[in-house]
């Protein structure tokens, strides 16, 4: 869970520096004195000399300026920036701090959602849209029909960008421009071919913007990095939205500060290494009294598979290794939205029991949502073939469906944890000061005491 999501090494011994060079007390001191500085500045010294690998995979530097357009919502230096920021601050400290936030592999994350858009583009019934992610997105989404306001700049945050997209533009008419942003340049493509031939205005115009386009004549803003147009969709209702589309890592996004009505991210940020950050730089691209949406898997989602993977891996390799990745408890989620700046946080729970034929077809399924094993920590190679027989076996046999038709039929558990939160703004209710109650409880305790058995007010059902 998150009370995990600093993970560090062992320190290092003997007094040998990163270079490889022994160095002495005195050594260690001066990295010590040039992390507080580093800290102290920002880390603004280094940025001439630090680039992020991901940075550079992920930037958008020669994104088209549209007046009115992309360029009000994306900031892609400022994205780069904060790559550039969080890579110098871990280049300043010692080993084992650089590795504390490093739990998750984002490169193999991303290409699991390349692997998933495969899968879902080539699905053998046609069908490309997925069951669970469609429910729990819509799960998701119910949370602002609860609140009484137009929401008309949105940004989505990975994880379900599909079925989040399709759901406003299906029963959001007060929306009017979109902002998607994915990790992965084939999830982004489609997510785009889904959206023009479901909202396009024509399918002429669907087959057309199919094929990519870099000129910055073009009508349309390209990232050309990412290779992904905009477009101009009709959503239920026939109002024009404007949807956009930038390849970044969801922990430096790339919004202008108080671009934004709502943030949405369903099942997304718990792959996040820096997650109470990401949610820092969601809250502050929101305007003042926005909306931050989010839900994620809890801790208790995959258990079955846990327990049948060390079952199995101990009787056949007499050990265990890691394979199902960490995830957050419900237990922090409050403090990582006050801690992220949010106020008025709250925090609900849902467990779902999924039905599978099979321990094969949930993997299958995983596999489809980019939700497999994406831990640093975990085991290098594919899983031994006795070792998959055995995790099946057991799987079937500690977990099977209870009203399954088949035999090898089992159930999974899916635990979602919703988040909500508002960035400040001065039209909140605000808690009363502490001390202010003109009545106890304990008082209201002693003069309900006082009313007679059969007196007090009654309740007509």
């Amino acid at each position: 869970g998150v009370a995990r999501w600093r993970l560090g090494g062992p320190a290092r011994a003997r007094g040998w520096g990163r270079s490889g060079a022994p160095v002495g007390m005195s050594g260690f001191a001066a990295l010590a004195a040039a992390t507080r500085e580093a800290r102290r500045r920002g880390a603004t010294a280094l940025l001439g000399r630090v680039t992020s690998p991901s940075a550079r995979a992920l930037s958008c530097s020669g994104a088209a300026r549209d007046a009115s357009d992309a360029s009000s919502f994306v900031d892609v230096e400022k994205a780069q920036e904060r790559a550039r920021l969080k890579a110098a601050a871990l280049a300043a400290q010692s080993a084992a701090e650089s590795g504390a936030m490093h739990v998750f592999d984002r490169a193999v994350k991303a290409a699991h959602r390349d692997r998933a858009a495969y899968l879902r583009r080539h699905d053998p019934s046609g069908d490309r849209t997925d069951p669970f992610l469609e429910e729990i997105t819509k799960r998701t989404l119910d949370r602002l029909n609860d609140v009484k306001r137009a929401f008309e700049n949105v940004l989505v945050l990975g994880g379900a960008t599909d079925a989040v997209l399709r759901r406003l533009l299906e029963d959001r008419p007060d929306v009017r421009v979109v902002v998607v942003v994915d990790a992965s340049r084939d999830m982004l493509a489609f997510v785009r071919e889904n959206a023009q031939r479901d909202f396009g205005a024509d399918r002429l115009a669907s087959r057309e913007s199919e094929t990519p386009t870099t000129s910055k004549s073009s009508s349309v803003d390209v990232f050309e990095d990412a290779d992904i147009a905009s477009h101009t969709l009709r959503n239920a209702k026939g109002k024009e939205v404007r949807v956009h589309y930038a390849r970044f890592d969801e922990e430096n996004l790339p919004a202008r500060d108080g671009a934004f009505d709502v943030v949405v991210s369903a099942l997304g940020l718990h792959w996040a290494n820096d997650l109470p950050g990401a949610m820092a730089a969601a809250r502050a691209s929101l305007k003042p009294d926005g909306l931050f949406l989010s839900s994620i898997l809890g801790g208790e989602t995959l258990r079955e598979m846990r327990i049948a993977c060390a079952v199995a891996e101990m009787e056949t390799e007499g050990g265990v290794s890691q394979r199902v990745s960490p995830l957050a408890q419900v237990r922090d989620c409050g403090n990582l939205l006050t801690r992220a700046g949010m106020k008025l946080p709250a925090v609900d729970v849902d467990t779902l029991t999924v039905q599978y034929p099979s321990p094969a077809k949930l993997v299958e399924h995983l596999r489809s949502m980019a939700e497999t094993n994406a831990a640093v920590s975990r085991r290098p190679g594919a899983v031994r073939r006795t070792t998959a027989a055995a995790a099946a076996a057991c799987y079937a046999h500690m977990f099977p469906a209870a009203d399954a038709e088949r035999g090898d039929a089992v159930e999974c558990t899916f635990q979602v944890l919703y988040m909500t939160g508002w960035s400040p703004g001065g039209n909140q209710p605000l808690p009363l000061e502490r001390g202010s109650a003109e009545l106890s409880l304990a008082k209201l305790e002693e003069e309900l005491a006082k009313v007679p058995p059969g007196k007090g007010p009654r309740t007509e059902s």
